[in-house]
């Protein structure tokens, strides 16, 4: 009898933890982790009051920049100059060949010209002759006394050899003959070269009187 008993126990034992077996979900596993809260907790700070200043004071020095006293980079578009410290040298003018200029005739009354008084003569049968020259510049004349009046108007003037109109030669000055009987009667003059006869090979001087028939000409080279 206690052998049967002893049997159906054991059997009801067995079939209970079979039901129980029965009534659990085959899908459902172990408890997963995802099931509690997304967020984690707050952690709870175990750091004194002193370490936490420490910290922070590293924290703002490592903030600051290494070099205050550095230069603020140029902006975009602004380019610095490669030595704003210095300036540029001016460069020096170079040297020009310095321009001769010629005097030339001008418009107007022909100028007055001085008469420099002297005893000295020219060779026989000249009335006016060369003293020396300036090429395409001056000629300075000799003169000889024999034709000329006190107080006479001279009048002197150029013109290119072969041109025989003597209306058309210029007249490059003119003079009142009131010599110095004490320095001579005789006298020295020297003429500007108009413009238009300069490189002209020969030049002729006249020296002319109101009298038509009185008259000195030269002949010269300009060369």
């Amino acid at each position: 009898m206690k052998h049967r008993n002893l049997v159906i126990i054991t059997a009801l034992i067995i079939f209970s933890s079979v039901i129980v077996s029965c009534t659990r979900s085959a899908s459902d596993g172990p408890t997963d982790i995802t099931s509690e809260d997304s967020e984690l907790p707050n952690p709870v700070s175990t750091q004194s009051q002193l370490m936490k200043d420490i910290i922070s004071g590293t924290q703002t020095a490592m903030a600051a920049p290494l070099d205050a006293t550095a230069e603020t980079p140029a902006e975009d578009g602004e380019v610095e100059p490669a030595d704003a410290g210095t300036t540029e040298a001016t460069p020096e003018p170079e040297e020009t060949e310095e321009e001769i200029i010629l005097p030339t005739s001008t418009a107007g009354p022909p100028p007055i010209i001085e008469l420099a008084y002297n005893s000295n003569v020219c060779q026989p049968g000249y009335y006016i002759c060369q003293v020396s020259y300036v090429k395409d510049q001056t000629i300075t004349l000799q003169s000889s006394h024999p034709y000329l009046y006190g107080d006479e108007e001279l009048t002197f003037a150029m013109g290119p050899e072969g041109e025989y109109d003597y209306s058309k030669y210029i007249v490059v000055g003119t003079a009142k003959y009131q010599p110095d009987s004490s320095k001579g009667l005789n006298f020295q003059v020297t003429l500007t070269v108009p413009d238009s006869l300069r490189s002209m090979g020969q030049i002729v001087v006249r020296l002319e009187t109101i009298d038509p028939n009185r008259y000195g000409m030269f002949y010269y080279d300009n060369n």
